[in-house]
């Protein structure tokens, strides 16, 4: 069960979304785009100001809330996502509890 599913949403009435990434963490990678990608496992709310600071100089960030408790990943989700919202990018499921947050600007495929 991912975190969306939580939220009540049909994972069978949306476009599948995926995004490759590097597993090592913090590690940057390139995007489609010439830009980099942050890749994060946070372990506690503390994270997010980190992930927030990198969104908030154009960098993409995927991050993985697979380890967390359900309570501490939904609380790093809607920050995220409110932080997302407020620079007016996207943010897209990749896999089960593994999301990509691209901010404003930043095309994203959906083949």
């Amino acid at each position: 069960m991912g975190l969306f599913d939580i939220f009540g949403r049909d994972r069978n009435n949306k476009t599948e979304q995926r995004a490759s990434y590097d597993k090592s963490f913090g590690a940057p990678v390139q995007s489609g785009n010439g830009g980099p990608i942050h890749v994060a496992y946070p372990k506690s709310y503390e994270d997010v100001q980190g992930i927030i600071d990198f969104l908030k100089n154009g960098t993409n960030a995927v991050v993985h809330l697979n380890e967390l408790k359900t309570e501490t990943a939904i609380r790093i989700l809607d920050m995220l996502s409110g932080a997302i919202y407020a620079l007016g990018g996207g943010v897209y499921e990749i896999q089960t509890n593994v999301f990509m947050f691209s901010p404003s600007g930043v095309i994203v495929n959906n083949k």
